[in-house]
């Protein structure tokens, strides 16, 4: 009797035998699984970041609803493998995804509009978990589907839980760097989601069909076939809007936008935006490119001109180039810093700028200027990503590596976004600290009042770190006058807020260590954003403007 059971137990054991070509099946899937849940993610921070941003609130919301949809997908998908074992649901389970993954782009803006009075936080948390956490759901339950799937022992239960999760992750890797390298910048957010749905579906028929599951085959063919349609927008319906560009880059999505309209003498009037994640970053007319429409930028080198022709400048941040162009206009040799190798071609093809009229580098601004060997007689820090201003080009050590780049009389200007003269001191923890940072290693620092009263309008902060006379500079007829005859600067324009205004002991110096200026600046954040989802839904979104 004894012998006729184990016989028996042997027999059965070697029934439930996973075939060498099933099992690589199932380690494929495991690798595409991974890929797919990285790509996925990379997916959701690149969807809700035209509408919400790329601010810290909006990442803690795309990792923290990765990380609860994968829980949540690998406890279901250890119950469902537990119970349906041979009648396993994976392939089954892989299409949904497929077809969630594909959906997400063209349903995100609808959710994320009527998200959009619940503020930054909470509508852009609720947005990413209704359109990103049912695909990446789906992609967590498969790792327990497969490891029940192909372990036929507690002996080696360990083992095969340890190659799964180890393929899943190493596909998760490859797939971060072919869709943050390659797939989004290149093909866009529709198209890779849709050629990572199509991965999938053709990976879940293969299995279905190996299976012996032709039914659910097809249907996911069909599923998958009518979806793909479902990606891609309408063009835009407003005649008076036509987008030029679109594209994803290293910092985000950027668009090229054209509004036709009319000024208030009634002439026809035709501008031109260049809006990264939705944030303006260039304003011009169409035909007088790349000629800003705003104000700054003429103040920004007007100041820089204090610095006589043939100084050396370094401009951290182009953007649709109108300080580039302003500088070399006034006889500067101007090198640029800039990290997306997008932003060249399109201020060249949409903002008229010349590329051979000043020395162009793609890199980091900060890593730049750590390596050089150059000496500059200028530097202006232009830099903003959307909103959000990088940290690290304003912590000691940052400055500190500035310093070293630059001639003793130098004249360093930054364009920051916020206000200084306000009643209330936590609205301006932010400039406050930067202007403290600064001070804090040798630099003598001056800011110059808004012109507009918006807490997130252009904050102009200039100073030296050495023997420059800037108020002694700013008296003199300035040489950007010349160029401008229908505007003028003087130094009545410069007028540096008292430092009784503002208290500087109430705020911290920033180091590496601790880069808080994202959160310092959480006002200024919030409220720029706030105002700019008023534009996207009402400017852009109800006009049938894609904004992806």
């Amino acid at each position: 009797m004894e012998y006729k059971l184990k016989n028996k137990l042997g027999t059965a054991r070697k029934d439930n035998v996973v075939q060498p070509s099933q099992r690589n099946l199932f380690l494929i899937v495991s690798f595409v699984e991974g890929a797919a849940v990285m790509i996925i993610e990379l997916l959701g921070a690149k969807i809700v970041a035209p509408f919400y941003g790329t601010s810290m609130y909006v990442w803690a919301s795309v990792l923290g609803v990765t990380l609860i949809a994968l829980s949540g997908g690998y406890f279901i998908g250890g119950s469902v493998s537990n119970k349906y074992k041979d009648k396993s649901p994976l392939f089954a389970v892989l299409a949904v995804g497929a077809i969630l993954t594909i959906i997400a782009p063209r349903i995100a803006p609808a959710i994320m509009m009527a998200t959009a009075d619940l503020g930054v936080r909470i509508g852009s948390l609720i947005s990413v978990s209704i359109y990103l956490l049912p695909p990446i759901f789906c992609m967590g339950m498969v790792s327990p589907i497969i490891i029940q799937l192909i372990n036929q022992s507690e002996a080696n239960a360990g083992q095969t839980a340890g190659t799964i999760y180890a393929i899943s992750t190493v596909g998760g890797i490859l797939a971060t760097f072919l869709a943050g390298f390659v797939l989004i910048p290149e093909l866009g957010i529709r198209t890779t989601a849709t050629f990572t749905g199509l991965v999938l579906i053709v990976v879940s028929a293969v299995g279905m069909l190996s299976r012996k599951q032709k039914t659910q085959a097809v249907l996911s063919f069909v599923l998958f076939i009518f979806s793909v349609p479902f990606v891609y927008s309408k063009p835009t319906a407003d005649p008076a809007i036509t987008i030029q560009y679109q594209s994803s880059g290293i910092l985000g999505e950027w668009t090229v936008v054209d509004h036709k309209g009319f000024a208030k003498d009634g002439r026809p009037v035709n501008t031109r935006q260049l809006l990264l994640n939705g944030i303006d970053q260039t304003f011009t007319n169409v035909g007088i490119e790349p000629f800003s429409v705003w104000r700054y930028p003429h103040k920004v080198t007007a100041l820089a001109g204090i610095k006589p022709a043939k100084s050396k400048a370094l401009l951290l941040g182009m953007g649709g180039g109108s300080i580039a162009h302003n500088l070399i206009r006034l006889g500067f040799e101007l090198d640029i810093v800039e990290l997306d190798e997008r932003i060249p071609v399109i201020a060249e093809k949409w903002f008229g700028y010349y590329p051979t009229s000043a020395n162009l580098i793609i890199d980091d601004a900060r890593h730049y200027i750590r390596n050089t060997a150059k000496k500059y007689d200028v530097v202006i820090l232009d830099i903003v990503n959307g909103e959000v201003q990088p940290s690290h080009m304003f912590t000691q050590e940052g400055l500190r590596e500035l310093k070293m780049a630059l001639n003793r009389d130098a004249l360093v200007i930054v364009n920051f976004q916020g206000q200084l003269d306000t009643e209330d001191p936590k609205l301006s923890r932010a400039p406050r600290s930067v202007i403290k940072t600064f001070e804090s290693i040798g630099y003598k620092m001056f800011a110059v009042k808004n012109e507009n009263k918006s807490l997130s309008a252009d904050l102009l902060l200039y100073g030296t770190s050495g023997s420059l006379n800037i108020k002694e500079a700013l008296s003199q007829n300035l040489r950007y006058n010349e160029l401008m005859p229908n505007d003028h600067f003087s130094a009545a324009d410069y007028a540096p807020i008292s430092a009784s205004a503002y208290e500087l002991g109430d705020v911290e110096v920033m180091t590496d260590d601790k880069p808080n200026l994202e959160l310092l600046n959480t006002p200024t954040v919030l409220n720029w954003r706030k105002n700019k989802i008023e534009y996207t839904v009402n400017g852009l979104i109800k006009k049938g403007v894609p904004i992806y």
